[in-house]
């Protein structure tokens, strides 16, 4: 009987530096496993044209230009973000010097959903263009316990190389003798096109 696929949570998130995106190749490093995924959340973004012919609306086209997504993690520790290139970290004092300036910070976002059957799926979108990154949910109170939110804002949009989907999906063998090869493939190096 086939396995059901329906997916019902999120974990397992790892954002790999694009190294190139140009028209004859893309390439990234590979990807760093960050922990404590919280949600995603995906907006499509549309244009939308409207043509009129004899004073009615004679046809509507509309062009995905990529999603906006907003990215929740319960956190991030400081050196990881250093490594993501969002700063320099002080191992000796433990001190972050953060650089949130996301201009041309672009990844390739990947990440696993757990499915009712158990058996997770993986996802690589391949260009995830930061637009933010900020945190939220911070506590004064004494006694109270929350969580620092780290959140991060981008687009997905496809790679610029001609024919590159603009992300990959791998299940696994319904069997799950193939694991390992999947949790390799979220954390590898890719380079398109393939020799």
């Amino acid at each position: 009987m086939a396995k059901k696929r329906a997916i019902i949570g999120f974990r397992g998130v790892a954002l790999a530096p694009v190294l190139e995106d140009t028209i004859t190749a893309y390439s990234t490093e590979a990807a760093e496993g960050i922990q404590y995924a919280g949600s995603m959340t995906r907006t499509p973004k549309e244009t939308t044209q409207d043509f009129y012919y004899d004073d009615d609306l004679y046809a509507q086209l509309r062009e995905v230009s990529g999603d906006d997504v907003e990215v929740r993690f319960a956190e991030i520790p400081l050196e990881q973000l250093a490594e993501l290139g969002l700063g320099s970290y002080d191992a000796e004092t433990g001190t972050l010097e953060a650089n949130f300036s996301v201009t041309g910070k672009t990844y390739a976002f990947r990440c696993v959903t757990n499915t009712v059957d158990g058996l997770p799926m993986y996802f690589n979108w391949r260009v995830f263009d930061l637009t933010g990154l900020r945190f939220d949910n911070f506590t004064t109170r004494g006694g109270t316990v929350s969580v620092c939110e780290v959140i991060m804002t981008g687009v997905f949009r496809r790679p610029k190389l001609a024919g590159a989907a603009a992300y990959a999906i791998r299940q696994p063998k319904d069997d799950g003798t193939d694991l390992e090869a999947c949790n390799a493939w979220i954390a590898a190096a890719e380079t398109l096109p393939k020799a």
